[in-house]
């Protein structure tokens, strides 16, 4: 009698614990759609084709808002970029993404003719916008679409934070001095805050911060051939602490690399003499720091001009 009384309660318990592990279980995604659960937010088609085909998180970001309806389109933002899709146009050309770089006002004017560069293979003149895309900015934009995807150049490369960044009609890129190579920035992010979307975007997508950190400040952005540049260099913890006696190394295009030491600060500072660069050439500075077990490093550049 207890045994058949314990097999009568099992079958409601065992309902309970399915209904249990369905609530607790990471959400259902139908056929068509993906749920990120780092910001809480679901790719649907037409949207997640388009996604997936086009470097899906390391390219587009995270999505940050849900899809919009804004008639007949619907827009959804993610980090990098938004896009938008019109059921009135044709199947390969319905999801597009948003020109918001432009739309933000973040064009520069276009190059003077005495300017524009003539018969360089690594640099490209795009006369639709009036500026040019060269180097490590020119494979990234070649091999992510073109002007389809990114738009044309609207800016020339230029100096922010002390990392070296072009804009293009759709999306931001920034050279990244630790993996070397070129990433796209955060401008989805805000285009969705200033519309009042209202984008979440929580820090642990951000990933760990390095171990060891070196900021690395120019003190003059533009200045001509044969002038003294000073640097300085701040190096610090993962908790912001400065670290003393750590080994700073300087390469800089054009000059022999110098080695400094670390202050009780944290920094470092010297001057190098710019080598005899034509007019317009963009120096990298790089800087590697280690203390002995951690390395890291960071890097800027500056202008020659007139």
């Amino acid at each position: 009698m207890m045994e058949q009384l314990r097999f009568r309660l099992s079958i409601p318990a065992a309902g309970l614990l399915l209904a249990l592990g369905l609530l607790l279980s990471p959400r259902a995604q139908g056929p068509g759609e993906r749920f990120f659960p780092e910001t809480g937010h679901t790719v649907r088609e037409p949207f997640l084709s388009f996604f997936e085909a086009h470097g899906g998180v390391d390219f587009l970001g995270y999505p940050v808002t849900p899809a919009v309806l804004e008639p007949p389109d619907q827009v959804q933002c993610f980090q990098y970029v938004c896009l938008r899709w019109d059921p009135l146009a044709p199947p390969e050309q319905a999801v597009q993404t948003l020109p918001i770089a432009e739309t933000m006002g973040l064009g520069a004017p276009p190059l003077p003719p005495e300017r524009i560069p003539m018969g360089r293979p690594f640099r490209r003149y795009v006369p639709e916008t009036g500026h040019t895309v060269s180097a490590m900015f020119l494979a990234f934009w070649l091999r992510h679409g073109g002007a389809r995807v990114m738009g044309n150049p609207i800016t020339e490369p230029f100096l922010e934070n002390g990392r070296i960044v072009q804009v293009f009609q759709r999306m931001k890129v920034g050279w990244d001095p630790v993996d070397q190579r070129v990433r796209p920035l955060p401008l989805g992010e805000r285009y969705a805050q200033a519309r009042g979307m209202s984008p979440r975007v929580p820090a642990r997508i951000a990933g760990p911060s390095p171990a060891l950190k070196a900021r690395l400040l120019l003190h003059r952005p533009i200045l001509a051939a044969g002038e003294v540049q000073r640097v300085t260099v701040l190096v610090t913890d993962e908790t912001g602490r400065p670290v003393p006696q750590a080994r700073v190394r300087v390469e800089a295009l054009g000059t022999d690399p110098l080695e400094w030491i670390t202050d009780e600060q944290g920094m470092a500072e010297g001057s190098f003499r710019v080598g005899a660069f034509p007019s317009g050439t963009l120096v990298e500075v790089r800087v590697v720091a280690s203390d002995g077990l951690r390395q890291t490093e960071t890097f800027a550049a500056f202008r020659i001009w007139p």
